[in-house]
């Protein structure tokens, strides 16, 4: 299933799954990896507003940072950066986002 489509339903309320969790893990493993490659993709780009909104993130927030933020409420680290920092701190290394 496309990661988008799980962020999307996660927003309007819908439980994930440890199955879907684990995608969505390996999906952004997959992001933060490609993105030395290229910031073309539709990670870097603005999610949908009603999305940001279920989320309670700020509007035209990144695709990525979505997907950060869902891991982080499931599995928060215990100790260290969350995922949605460590996101943060690399797209901000990249110029993509103003600190």
């Amino acid at each position: 299933m496309n990661y988008q489509l799980l962020i999307e339903s996660y927003s309007y309320g819908t439980a994930l799954s440890k199955q879907e969790i684990e995608v969505l893990s390996l999906e952004l493993e997959t992001q933060i990896m490609n993105i030395n490659i290229s910031t073309e993709f539709g990670c870097f780009k603005a999610a949908p507003s009603h999305i940001c909104e279920g989320l309670k993130l700020k509007k035209d927030t990144y695709w990525i940072m979505c997907l950060a933020e869902i891991l982080d409420l499931h599995n928060s680290p215990k100790f260290g950066k969350t995922r949605s920092v460590e996101v943060f701190d690399l797209l901000l290394k990249k110029g993509l986002v103003i600190g």
